[in-house]
């Protein structure tokens, strides 16, 4: 039973981390998308997710630090494995994107502050949500120029079906976290299968690509390894958090029905080649390495 609650919460934060880190992230849905290409990335993110929730099962950290962390975890998995993105040698790449959308967004915001609807309160969440869904609207105004022209730019109806009808899936998994309730103990050969797929593929990709930078990825898991470690409180039980109504959860789809309806009121304004990118890029970039510092210097200090 435990095995089949930890498998259920892969996919959960799977379908999660697909919404906030590839929906919410590229915003326009690429032309040709098929079902089944998102069934297989949230295949590949449930195993990315797997990673990082093995290890904050592992290391005992909880609350709002175990959902930045863990999604730290789960976006160099994305960012180091699936994608290969964090192997420049600039910096920059490194925080962008596995911090500064991964952690902050889905793993801090989307799933951190998703399963706090009982401490917050509908009116706040409600208000959380509300302002994700103009900054991500903000967001949407760059992707224009990225594309063929105003011609490839999606109707509200298909930007909606992209964004606020994969939320629903979303609204799902919260709904099934609730039934969970904590996280689980699944036996250790079953906890350590997702960390044993992501190290076998780095391992291959290694091989093929004798790239010196690729020593980043274990470095900076290991750096959020001691972190979780001196955080957390292995073999304690982990809540999820306290149950909401289902309505409660549902609040999390006011954020892409604003960005839904203002993105393509900015795009009719000729705004589709605004550099918002740059501005979203420092802000995250700065906000997860000032979270990511503060709890660095809480694990010096313990």
């Amino acid at each position: 039973m435990e095995s089949l609650r930890y498998l259920a919460l892969c996919l959960a934060f799977g379908v999660i981390a697909v919404w906030a880190g590839e929906n919410m992230f590229w915003f326009i849905p690429p032309g040709g998308l098929q079902p089944l290409d998102l069934t297989l990335t949230v295949i590949a993110y449930s195993i990315a997710s797997g990673v990082g929730l093995s290890l904050v099962i592992w290391t005992g950290v909880g609350g709002l630090s175990a959902a930045f962390l863990g999604g730290a975890v789960m976006g160099y998995m994305a960012e180091g494995v699936i994608a290969g993105t964090i192997y420049d040698p600039l910096p920059f790449y490194w925080v962008w994107t596995p911090l500064a959308w991964h952690a902050l967004i889905a793993g801090g915001l989307a799933f951190g502050v998703g399963r706090a609807g009982a401490t917050l309160g509908a009116g706040r969440m409600a208000l959380v949500w509300t302002a994700l869904g103009v900054a991500a609207a903000y967001w949407g105004q760059y992707w224009p120029s990225e594309m063929t022209g105003a011609a490839a730019l999606p109707t509200v109806g298909t930007l909606a079906s992209y964004l606020v009808g994969f939320g629903i899936l979303v609204v799902l998994a919260q709904v099934g976290m609730d039934r969970i309730g904590q996280l689980p103990r699944p036996a250790k050969p079953v906890l350590w299968v997702a960390p044993a797929i992501a190290m076998l593929v780095w391992l291959v990709q290694g091989a093929a690509d004798l790239n010196p930078w690729r020593v980043v990825l274990p470095l900076v898991m290991a750096l959020l390894l001691w972190v979780m470690r001196r955080l957390g409180h292995a073999g304690a039980p982990i809540s999820l958090g306290a149950p909401v109504p289902v309505w409660q959860h549902a609040l999390i789809l006011i954020a892409p029905a604003i960005a839904v309806l203002l993105a393509p009121l900015g795009w009719a304004q000729g705004w589709g080649t605004l550099s918002s990118n740059i501005v979203v890029a420092v802000a995250t970039c700065l906000l997860s390495l000032i979270w990511l510092g503060r709890l660095i210097w809480r694990a010096i200090r313990i």
